[in-house]
This record gives C-alpha cells, structure tokens and sequence, in this order.
C-alpha cells in the first residue's frame, strides 16, 4: 500500500539523520552501566556533587572537596585524550607573618652561645647586643658568659637611657639620628612634640656610636673572682722609647683565624695557636703592660712602639717580658694560652694606631 510504503521511507530517512546520535546516546548509556557494575570503581566517582549556590552563603562540605580531590587525582593533573579536571588543593596550614617584637626583652646566655649566635637569632646585628649590654659586656664579645641576661631591642640600633637636662635633638645627634626617628619609634610613646623624662630606656633605630676600646689600668693590684688579688699588669711610669719600625711581622706561626675577626665591635684578630706555641713582638717597642687583665683579656702584653702604635697580645699561658722592658721585633715574648674569657686556645691580637684600631689582616705582611 501507499501509506506503508511512505511511512517506510521516513523511517529510513529518519535513521539515517539521527543514527550517529542515537548510538553515542546508547554508547554512553553502555559505559555508565558497565561503570556502575564494576567493584573496581569507588562509588565517590559516581555521587552527584551539589555545587555552592551563588549567593555563597553556604560553605562547602568535606564529602564535596574529598569528591573533588578523588577526581581530580584520578587524572593525575594531566590530560587523557582531553582536558584534565584541575581543583586547587585545600592548604589548611597558615602563614603567620613576623611582627616587630613590642619592645626590648631578655635573654639568657647558654652554652655554646656566641655573640654571632645570638644575634642571628634575634635577627640583629652583632654590634647591636653589645650596645645593648655595655654594662656586661663593655663593648667585648670576650666578655660574654653563660647566665647572663642579655637586653635584646626589638630592632637595630642603640639603647639611651635619658639623662637629666638632656633633650631629644642631643640625643639624636649624639647617635647620628633625626629626633623623628627616635619620636616615631612606636615603642617610645613620645607625643609630637614632647620631650624624654629622666631614667627613661629610648630605642633609637639605626642609631651608632663609637666603640669604647678597653685601655691599660695604672692600679698595680685587681680583685678578681673569689677575692683573690692579682698583679694587674699595669706599668705606671714607664718611658716609651721610639723603637718600632712602624712595619708589622706575624705574631704567631700560624696564618688563619681561629674566632672571631676583626670588626667594629670586635677590635682585633683571634689567631689560630696550639697550647704553648710562641707569641712574637710585631714590631720593636716598651713593654706598658705585662699581667693580668679582668676584662676577658687574661694574661696581656701591651707594647707601645714609640711612634703611635701599640699591639695587644691576649689569652696567653707564659709571658717573658716586664714593664719597662725594650723588645726587638720577632722577639718571643710569650706563649698562646687560653686565660681570661676564651673557649680555646688562641691568641687575641690588637694593632691600635693613631687614628683607632686597625685590621692586623691590612697591617701584617
């Protein structure tokens, strides 16, 4: 019939416009339900997700990222025949950013603790501590022991403590400051305009000041721990001949550092040595100081070469000279030791000159 035969062809012609459709549409069907049947597919995989609404006032839930992340590590972050599903991992770990500290604290001296150690800690500069703690210290990392509580500023500079008649513009230019850095400094509490009261403790941000080299006693006797009396080593009346060459030789065999170097709180070398090795004049020169010294040294040997240099040699075990003696350079006037405050042997050495202290490494040969 007619009809049958119309009804036919639009099947056909059916078929052949929407076939491709219907069999991708039947071959993902196949795929879902072969997936749904296997054991070896988490069941996570196939859980709807019900996505945040846009209002956002809804947090999402632990099942939701846990799906999310499960996805997302099937894929491995890379691509598979098409574009991977990425999902920014959850950090719940926070970052706390570093506050100033709120003003100066305290810290105890341990074993093994160094000014370097110290200062690093705190995030401050070597020089800062010992401006900080010139009453302990005296401006001498050799000084540094355990049990002492040690001021830390909260950033670097200097500590003043106001003084009676003072004002804020000396102060500032005492330290090479403007008085706004030391009014803006949060931890001071100055209002515009106002002016330090007495006794109180300024931080002065990025504030300096010379540092107090130690110089020779005239008193013949100190009191050290214990009660003990000791020669000092000082040479009260001692006449300086002009003896030095103004040329400089090494003062121990060795040609390394074994401590700390020289720098501006730091005024000398700290020479490598052996228990006992010996210790050589640098240059000719009197002999000003031959003892005991209570500021770290130890046993010193001071010698003035007549023509504005003196030299220190510190720490020593044996010393072979007297006050008033005239030595010859590369004469042994001593042994390497390890008195005073040291951690080892070695020998401290200074070259102090007309204009402050200068760097042995630039002096000796």
């Amino acid at each position: 019939m007619a009809w049958a035969r119309r009804l036919q062809a639009f099947l056909e012609a059916l078929g052949a416009h929407y076939g491709a459709h219907i069999g991708l549409a039947l071959a993902i069907a196949l795929l879902y339900l072969a997936l749904t049947q296997s054991p070896r597919i988490p069941s996570a995989w196939l859980q709807p997700i019900r996505l945040l609404e846009a209002s956002g006032e809804e947090a999402p839930s632990p099942e939701v990222l846990q799906a999310l992340l499960q996805r997302s590590a099937s894929l491995g972050g890379a691509r598979r025949n098409g574009p991977a599903l990425l999902v920014r991992q959850v950090d719940l770990h926070t970052e706390i950013p570093e506050r100033p500290r709120r003003g100066i604290i305290t810290y105890t001296v341990q074993a093994g603790d160094t000014l370097f150690g110290i200062a690093e800690k705190f995030k401050l500069r070597p020089e800062t501590i010992l401006w900080a703690n010139y009453d302990l210290l005296q401006d001498d990392p050799h000084l540094l022991e355990i049990g002492q509580v040690l001021n830390i500023p909260p950033v670097d500079g200097v500590l003043h403590t106001v003084k009676e008649g003072e004002t804020l513009e000396a102060i500032a230019q005492q330290y090479k400051v403007t008085p706004e850095v030391i009014r803006n400094a949060e931890w001071n509490g100055l209002l515009e305009g106002g002016e330090p009261r007495v006794g109180q403790v300024l931080i002065i941000p990025g504030g300096t000041r010379p540092f107090k080299g130690w110089t020779p006693p005239r008193q013949a006797y100190v009191v050290i721990a214990g009660g003990k009396r000791m020669p000092s080593g000082a040479c009260p009346s001692v006449q300086v001949a002009p003896l030095g060459t103004g040329s400089f030789v090494w003062p121990v065999n060795s040609r390394w550092r074994s401590g700390y170097d020289f720098a501006p709180w730091h005024p000398g070398v700290d020479f490598a040595g052996r228990l006992g090795d010996p210790v050589y004049a640098a240059d000719a020169g009197t002999v000003v100081y031959a003892g005991w010294s209570t500021v770290g040294y130890g046993n010193l040997i001071v010698l003035d070469h007549g023509n504005g240099y003196q030299t220190y040699y510190a720490h020593l075990s044996a010393i072979f000279v007297g006050c008033g003696q005239h030595v010859a350079k590369g004469t042994t006037i001593g042994l390497v030791g390890s008195t005073g405050r040291s951690t080892g042997p070695h020998l401290h050495f200074e070259i102090r000159g007309p204009g402050g202290f200068v760097n042995p490494w630039q002096a000796l040969p």
